[in-house]
């Protein structure tokens, strides 16, 4: 089977993908998000339900998300048209008399939401996965875990595609150099014990002690200690990573980029801390978290091309293959087995 870029568009679709922060959509509020090349209102009522649809009016296509929520509906800002929290025309000013059949034809193109994490995340379709299964999003106990600290960091625009995002979050070699402004002041470039093993999902699970060095000259502060990491993945993207540190502290981290187009995607993340946690607080730790994304984004920016080959070429690009890319390969691997699951040609 020949992958191909629309392949795996197509089979993103059918998973839940993150396009805003909860808190970020208040009661009345509307944003716009581009997701796998569609471009959606998302829209909170007064009762919290959350609607996403196409972001063109079935009219004249004007942005809804330009529009407003009056009166409990979603007002179109051209012609003044109301769709209600299910994507249902319940009103076209500009008719003398209702017409139930036009309002019928207008029904708004709407797509599955759910909230969980803190995040809104939307499918664009409902089929089930080529090997049939629905796709569903992981259970991560920690971040619903009342007595750890979870603190939601601000999404971050990636001009750069989504599957480029990955590997730099799976690259266990880059800290020294990616990060010499915040982690790096410990890192170890050199990659010394990495365990990867392959889940009953189809993800895979990687094991690691952060790469510290003993600097004298510099101590370290809590979050660039040395730590054991473990990095747990389900298809197609979305990570956690775990932190296990000596005195028996524990973070962990979800991160998902959400592909906007063929090169660019949006990194939406979180942090749970365990209770009691010896170190900086949690407000600290996000404005951290923030720096060590920042770096990244600039990182992945600046690489040819924007987007990870589906397809890599023998003698091509990525060639040069080290240690520190093992679990990136994976990763390349398992998604390709994930795509084509379905497959029986």
């Amino acid at each position: 089977m020949i992958l191909t870029e629309d392949l795996v568009f197509s089979s993103l679709r059918k998973t839940w993908q993150p396009v805003a922060n909860s808190a970020a959509l208040v009661a009345g509020g509307l944003i716009s998000y581009i997701l796998l090349e569609v471009e959606l209102v998302i829209a909170r009522f007064a009762n919290g339900v959350v609607l996403a649809a196409d972001v063109a009016c079935p009219h004249k296509g004007a942005r809804l998300s330009q529009g407003c929520i009056k009166d409990g509906e979603l007002m179109c800002p051209y012609h003044g048209w109301r769709f209600d929290a299910t994507g249902a025309c319940q009103s076209i000013p500009s008719l003398l008399e209702p017409n139930a059949e036009k309002q019928a034809l207008s029904h708004l193109r709407t797509y599955a939401v759910q909230e969980r994490y803190g995040f809104v995340w939307v499918k664009l379709d409902a089929l089930p996965m080529a090997d049939g299964r629905m796709h569903e999003l992981p259970e991560v106990p920690e971040l619903e875990n009342p007595r750890w600290a979870y603190r939601m960091g601000p999404p971050v625009a990636f001009a750069a595609g989504w599957r480029r995002e990955v590997e730099n979050y799976l690259d266990m070699s880059h800290f020294a150099f990616a990060h010499r402004e915040t982690l790096g002041a410990s890192a170890d470039p050199r990659i010394r014990e990495m365990k990867i093993g392959i889940e009953a999902d189809g993800g895979y699970r990687m094991d690691a002690p952060f790469p510290a060095l003993d600097n004298k000259h510099e101590m370290p502060g809590k979050l660039q200690s040395a730590h054991q990491r473990t990095q747990r993945s389900w298809l197609p993207n979305f990570t956690t990573v775990r932190q296990s540190f000596a005195d028996g502290d524990e973070r962990v981290l979800l991160h998902v980029p959400s592909p906007n187009t063929l090169e660019s995607c949006t990194c939406f993340w979180s942090l749970a801390i365990s209770p009691e946690f010896r170190g900086p607080p949690p407000e600290a730790q996000i404005e951290f978290a923030i720096r060590v994304l920042d770096e990244d984004r600039r990182m992945c920016e600046s690489q040819v091309p924007r987007e990870v080959p589906i397809n890599p070429a023998r003698g091509g690009w990525g060639v040069l293959v080290m240690p520190g890319d093992t679990l990136a390969n994976t990763f390349q691997k398992q998604l390709r087995r994930w795509l084509t699951a379905g497959d029986k040609t």
